[in-house]
């Protein structure tokens, strides 16, 4: 491995950690779909913002409270061996109106394993809307198990196309097993028909396919479809709650609470929230608690009710006729005043037979959906002993948890809480897995960063044992370089200076021999700019000559032989194989002329498309004074940078043979291409 090739490693292996840690570190950003996307779908970022509005939104919805003590459940069908049977409930409206969303509230059951869940919610069922006359009617709405909208425990709100109708009907097709005895059947709690605000199903007539049997018969009446009676318990998010009034009179006059409006006004319904809760566990009071047993409500224009005009009569047969919430509404009636009379007051267990009681946390009158008893502190015909509350806060606009929210809004709410809480786990487990696979990816990233950091170390270290032994190497060649190159042609000139000695008498021969010491001289300062690097491509081109003229100069007084084959494949060598061989070439000729003592020198280069081999013999008296193998250190020196092999064979008798052979494409040739 070179420098250059160990630099561009460590720059890759820096940057190959760095987008590894930020592959596990940074979640990926996906563009935002306009279509619903699913929850392997959606980024980290996506996830997590997701969940933060999810428990932002649920914060701002009111909570899921469920009721506890007695009340009705609703309406059962007849228990069937499986679920294809068809069950349906009919709701006829008091008048045609114009309906936008449809209500169901489910039956609960109390599951010991799951907690509270729905009984007998149907799984495939459809809505129709008609008019009288119309036996068929139009089919507003449609559900099958695609639509998971089970398992659920609160309302499920379906707004629907604007309808104009005078009855709904609510046709199961497909039933669920109730939790009881596993057979199936179609239960509802209650049937809400908004038109706006106002829920039209309120008191409707209600006629059904089938009743079960159930033990307690006024349990589950089908009129329970849509008395406004529901399995919760108002409690709206934020806001202090309000003490309930429950008033103590004595027996005797009937106690009453009277409403002035100060002008006339249109109304057409009144919601009594019950003062059926306390803070102690367990409850020590009753589900209809201070609820009169029987109640008449009554509208006037004249203070002396004189005009009377009765709203409602409400009647406690049993504890199954109250609710958290009692609603009634009634044909529009034109009133100032409006009179509340317990004609049978509630009979407290824990007062004496002489007492009786009044009471609620809220009592709302509807004009046109705005509840315009808020705020009017309503006068009573008695003074009640050892009341709780006062009579301003039947009027506060707060019940025991908080502000009280319209009917319509509260559903809307418990509905949308249901939806948010089923997602929530499955968020938080997609959020699990990201966060485990991230956990993992950020291991990973660390352990490859960390075998790429010690890559990196590594390498540094090789490279500078590389560039160490480059130097190395560097230092070795010029030193063979300047032996063998500047050497020889040293020895050439002295050489030819004794010729020229000797043939100093006579001018013509000096002649010839005084410019071959020149022509030697410019060769050995060409020789030194090539080891210098300063030329290096064209100083050794044309071996063969080069290789002939050496040995004319070296060893002149030797007959010499010189025989070469693949000549072209000599030329095709690198200039630095070229010159390597070339100076092995001179070395030897240099030793033979110091050394052998030799009359005859023979020269055979043979090349080919895979090796080249060069062999030199004279017929001296052969090698001595070296090592073991009979050759000199400058010759393996040479042999060694050109990463070939060479041999020598010497006798007295029969001279000296050197061979040299190398392969023509090597790796440590190959790389300094």
């Amino acid at each position: 491995m070179s420098k250059r090739l160990a630099v561009p490693f460590i720059r890759i292996g820096i940057i190959t950690s760095l987008l590894l840690m930020q592959f596990a570190l940074v979640p990926t950003i996906r563009v935002r779909a306009e279509t619903p996307k699913r929850w392997d779908e959606l980024s980290l970022q996506e996830l997590e913002t997701r969940l933060a509005e999810n428990n932002a939104q649920v914060k701002q919805l009111a909570e899921m409270t469920f009721r506890s003590g007695v009340g009705n459940l609703g309406w059962e069908s007849d228990p069937h061996p499986h679920a294809a049977f068809t069950e349906w409930a009919i709701v006829h409206l008091h008048q045609a109106s114009r309906i936008d969303q449809i209500v169901l509230v489910p039956i609960l059951w109390r599951d010991t394993v799951n907690g509270v869940r729905s009984d007998g919610f149907p799984l495939e069922f459809r809505i129709m809307i008609g008019r009288e006359g119309d036996a068929k009617g139009t089919v507003v709405a449609e559900f099958d198990e695609n639509d998971s909208i089970l398992p659920r425990v609160a309302p499920l709100v379906i707004p629907i196309e604007p309808t104009v109708g005078d009855w709904v009907r609510v046709e199961a097709t497909r039933l669920t097993p109730r939790a009881l005895d596993g057979r199936f059947l179609f239960q509802l709690s209650e049937i809400m028909a908004f038109s706006g605000e106002e829920n039209v199903a309120l008191g409707g007539r209600t006629a059904v396919s089938s009743v079960a049997f159930t033990r307690v018969r006024k349990s589950a009446p089908i009129e329970t479809l849509v008395d406004g009676f529901m399995p919760y318990l108002m409690n709206p998010a934020g806001g202090n709650g309000s003490q309930a009034f429950v008033g103590f009179f004595q027996t005797g006059p009937e106690a009453s609470l009277t409403f002035d409006f100060g002008e006339p006004r249109t109304l057409h319904r009144i919601h009594l929230h019950a003062a059926d809760l306390s803070e102690n566990v367990p409850q020590i009071q009753h589900s209809d608690y201070a609820l009169p047993d029987h109640l008449i409500v009554e509208g006037a224009t004249q203070p002396d009710f004189s005009d009377a005009v009765r709203l409602h009569e409400y009647r406690k047969l049993s504890i199954y006729d109250a609710g958290p919430i009692v609603m009634f509404q009634f044909a529009p009636a034109d009133c100032r005043f409006v009179r509340f009379t317990a004609v049978e007051a509630y009979k407290a267990p824990e007062a004496s037979d002489r007492y009786r009681c009044i009471g609620f946390t809220e009592i709302e009158i509807f004009e046109d959906c705005q509840n315009i008893a808020a705020g009017i502190v309503p006068t009573s015909n008695l003074n009640f002993s050892g009341s709780d509350g006062s009579l301003a806060s039947l009027t506060d606009g707060r019940n025991h948890f908080g502000k009280i929210i319209p009917v319509k809004d509260w559903v809307a709410q418990l509905s949308r809480r249901h939806e948010l809480d089923l997602e929530r786990p499955r968020i938080q487990s997609e959020l699990s897995d990201r966060y485990r696979i991230q956990s993992r990816n950020l291991r990973w990233a660390t352990v490859i960063a960390s075998i790429l950091a010690v890559g990196i170390v590594i390498t540094i270290l090789v490279d500078r044992l590389i560039r160490n032994r480059e130097s190395s190497r560097l230092k070795e060649r010029f030193a063979a370089d300047l032996h063998d190159e500047v050497g020889a042609d040293l020895h050439a000139i002295g050489l030819l200076s004794d010729l020229a000695r000797n043939a100093s008498t006579s001018a013509p021969n000096i002649d010839p021999i005084l410019k071959e010491i020149r022509a030697v001289s410019e060769d050995a300062s060409r020789s030194v700019r090539h080891i210098a690097g300063l030329q290096v491509h064209t100083l050794y081109s044309g071996l063969d000559d080069l290789m002939k003229q050496a040995a004319e100069r070296i060893v002149v007084e030797l007959e010499h032989e010189f025989e070469i084959e693949g000549k072209e494949f000599v030329e095709n060598l690198r200039p630095r194989t070229r010159a390597d061989l070339f100076l092995f070439y001179k070395e030897c000729l240099v030793n033979i002329s110091r050394h052998a003592d030799a009359t005859r020198l023979g020269t055979t280069l043979k090349a080919s498309p895979k090796e080249i081999h060069l062999t030199i013999t004279d017929n001296g008296h052969g090698l001595r004074g070296f090592s073991n193998d009979g050759i000199p250190p400058s010759l393996k020196r040479r042999a060694k940078l050109l990463g070939a092999t060479v041999a020598a064979e010497s006798c007295a008798e029969t001279g000296t043979r050197i061979d040299l052979q190398f392969k023509r494409m090597q790796w440590n040739q190959l790389k300094k291409r």
